[in-house]
């Protein structure tokens, strides 16, 4: 009897957050509500790459953030022509699901006025042709609010970016650097780099239990015209967890800081 208790109670937990999550329709008019994150079934790590490259996106790197989570940064002309954060996008592979960072969600919030619903489709279409069906995540913001988002009054936006490095050699530190996953180059001019931090600033994800969420990183900056710069953490680490509640936004108070210091350390 207890063990049939038990099952029920799996199976209705199952059914719940199934029922939560909602199908992606490309073709469905904007919501109200961006998920900031869509799951697939859980698939091979390799297997995922390789149905990636196959659907047009190019592998800029591979990393594990933290055990038992790895991460697939990608880009592809529709990301790269944007000439922005949004020229790279994150995939996660782990042993429930795979998940990617949304472009419909970061393009609202990096490009602003500048965004429409649906200029991803293609990118989106990549997805679903590599991944198969994808599902929304509890992981969620309206979509208006978005182009403006701040954790809370007083805290940063996304045009409030902080220079990590100055000088004419900024890309020339990057080679054979072991905190560059990759950089790429965009069609500005300007060059995005994703970097390896140390595993304990990485640590602050198993703090707030958001292993599943470790798509976050490699975190970025950004070089052009003899600057980089970054997103100031706070504003980076919010909108990409949007269920960050104050407590455990003060539980991780010492990784916007740690970031920023393994950052700077590239460009030194």
């Amino acid at each position: 009897m207890k063990f049939t208790k038990m099952a029920l109670a799996f199976l209705l937990a199952l059914a719940t957050a199934q029922a939560e999550s909602t199908k992606l329709d490309i073709s469905a008019p904007a919501p109200e509500v961006l998920s900031t994150y869509y799951a697939a079934k859980a698939q091979d790590a390799k297997q995922v790459q390789s149905k990636l490259k196959a659907s047009g996106f190019t592998i800029l790197a591979v990393t594990i953030p933290v055990k038992g989570s790895t991460v697939i940064t990608v880009t592809n002309e529709e990301l790269k022509a944007t000439n922005t954060w949004l020229a790279t996008l994150n995939v996660l592979v782990n042993e429930k699901e795979v998940r990617i960072q949304n472009p419909s969600y970061f393009g609202a919030a990096y490009l602003q006025d500048k965004y429409t619903y649906g200029q991803f489709s293609a990118t989106l279409k990549a997805f679903q042709k590599a991944l198969g069906d994808l599902y929304t995540v509890e992981d969620e913001f309206k979509l208006e609010k978005l182009p403006h988002y701040q954790f809370m009054m007083g805290m940063a936006h996304v045009e409030d970016t902080i220079e990590v490095g100055e000088g004419e050699d900024l890309e020339t530190k990057l080679k054979e650097n072991k905190y560059v996953a990759y950089s790429l180059k965009l069609p500005d001019g300007s060059t995005l780099v994703g970097h390896n931090l140390r595993s304990r600033t990485n640590k602050f994800l198993l703090k707030i239990d958001s292993a599943h969420n470790a798509l976050i990183l490699p975190y970025r900056s950004m070089i052009k015209e003899g600057k980089a710069v970054m997103l100031d953490p706070k504003y980076y680490l919010a909108v990409s967890l949007p269920l960050l509640s104050m407590t455990e936004f003060m539980r991780i108070a010492s990784a916007p800081g740690n970031i920023e210091k393994d950052i700077k350390r590239t460009y030194k």
